[in-house]
This record gives C-alpha cells, sequence and structure tokens, in this order.
C-alpha cells in the first residue's frame, strides 16, 4: 500500500482526485489531504508519504513554495495543473510526474505505476532539489531586447513574435510595443525555440509564440493569424512541424 498526501487549494480539485484515486487506484491510501498549502508542509513533514499529489496554481503558497519549505523531501511527487506552463518542461526533465486537470483516471494509472516500478526497481526518490532548480530556471528567463539606446529584458510570454528585417530582428509585444533589435533572427529562435517555451519558426522571416494562434486557414500553403490580426505565411517546409507541435492534423484544422 502507497500512502499518499494531496494538497489542492480547491476543495472541489481534492474531492475529485481522492474519488478517481479510490476508484482506479486501490493501491494507494490517502493518509490526508488539505486545501491550505502552509497546512499541507506539515502534513508532509509529519505523514511522510510515499506520494504527494501537489497543486502548482495555489494563492497563499504556490506548490514549488511548498517544496521549497519541506523540511521531509524523500516521496514520490506528482504535480497537479490546470495550466500547461514553462515549469512543465523543467518537470519533464525530472524524475517526478505531472497531471493536466482535469485529470484523466488512465494518467493517473500511469504516473503511480511509473512510481510503483521506481518502487519495485529499488531506486532511489527523485530529487526535489533538482528539480526547484530546473523550475526556477525556466520561471526566471529573461530574454534580451538590445536596440541602439538600452537592453529591455523580458520574459518569452511576452513575445508574440519575432521578424526578421536588414539590421536584426523586430519583436512585437504583448504591451502593443514593437521593438527593433540588433540580434538576428537566428540568435532568438536558439533562446526561443526551445522544449516548454512554445516558440517555433514557421517562415524563414518568422518565430511565432504559438500561444497566440489564433487561427490558422488552409489557402495556398496556408497562413497563421496571430493576436492582433496579424498574418503570417508558413513556409511550406515548415508546415508539418508547425501542426505537429500543435498536436493537429491539417485535417484538423476548420
Amino acid at each position: 500500500m502507497l500512502h499518499a498526501v494531496l494538497i489542492d487549494d480547491e476543495y472541489n480539485g481534492l474531492r475529485s482526485l481522492e474519488l478517481l484515486i479510490k476508484k482506479f487506484v486501490p493501491e494507494i491510501k490517502v493518509v490526508a489531504q488539505t486545501t491550505d498549502p502552509a497546512e499541507g508542509v506539515e502534513l508532509i513533514n509529519n505523514y511522510r508519504p510515499d506520494i504527494v499529489f501537489l497543486d502548482i496554481n495555489m494563492p497563499s503558497l504556490n506548490g514549488f513554495e511548498v517544496l521549497e519549505k519541506l523540511e521531509h523531501k524523500n516521496f514520490n511527487l506528482i504535480f497537479t495543473t490546470a495550466h500547461q506552463e514553462y515549469a512543465v518542461a523543467a518537470i519533464k526533465k525530472s524524475a517526478t510526474d505531472y497531471l493536466l486537470k482535469p485529470i484523466d483516471s488512465e494518467e493517473l494509472l500511469n504516473a503511480v505505476q511509473r512510481i510503483q516500478k521506481r518502487k519495485d526497481e529499488k531506486l532511489m526518490y527523485p530529487d526535489i532539489q533538482s528539480t526547484l532548480k530546473e523550475i526556477v530556471g525556466f520561471n526566471n528567463l529573461r530574454v534580451p531586447l538590445p536596440s541602439k539606446d538600452s537592453i529591455e529584458y523580458v520574459t518569452p510570454s511576452m513575445i508574440i513574435y519575432v521578424e526578421a528585417n536588414s539590421n536584426g530582428a523586430k519583436i512585437q509585444l504583448t504591451n502593443m510595443m514593437v521593438l527593433e533589435v540588433s540580434k538576428s533572427l537566428k540568435e532568438y529562435e536558439s533562446i526561443l525555440c526551445k522544449e516548454g517555451l512554445h516558440f517555433i519558426r514557421i517562415h524563414n522571416s518568422f518565430v511565432i509564440n504559438i500561444n497566440y494562434v489564433t487561427r490558422y486557414v488552409k489557402e495556398g500553403v496556408g497562413y497563421v493569424v496571430l493576436q492582433g490580426n496579424k498574418r503570417i505565411p508558413v513556409s511550406k517546409n515548415k508546415k508539418d512541424e508547425f501542426l505537429s507541435h500543435l498536436k493537429l492534423s491539417d485535417d484538423g484544422f476548420n
């Protein structure tokens, strides 16, 4: 029997997860649960569970801050989140797991089976400290935007697209600012087109943030419409990669 602690600031989230565990993974016993992340720190330290199901987005303390406050860190960790965040890429690099809400029973079962396998193989618990370092690195990423007079630093989520020009690149930000920068499109491609950052080069002249794609039009080779009604063509040799990046097929678009 694996003992588990559940932490989620929403009662409905806790109740739903508890019912899924009882129905689909009866080998887990929920020994404690709470909607208060500060109390969650005490529960983990006191119960020393085999598994912690931990919500990421909580108002008083987020999931990462809960981990930083723990004394006891020898457990299997499963994050739960309603958002595809940058941190997810860091989580995927560690031995921890994550479940997207609403939690799917099959995904829950798979996550628990991976934990059981590690236990059967007598593997060490995931290194929580290493996971936190990876996450902090992603969350603290700032992209430099050097112009003639200054260097602006922005988070990747503030960038809608990067467009090549003769002097470097032009960058459209979410605050409606357009900055002319001295770095090339290729340099920004190397910074932004990484797992977890949701950027892709869809044309020789454009790198886009797929979170701001509002429409894909299949006219000719095709083009995307971004937030602000910016139309950007999709190169023929980038089309399959772009559609794959969105986890959609061409036939799935309307």
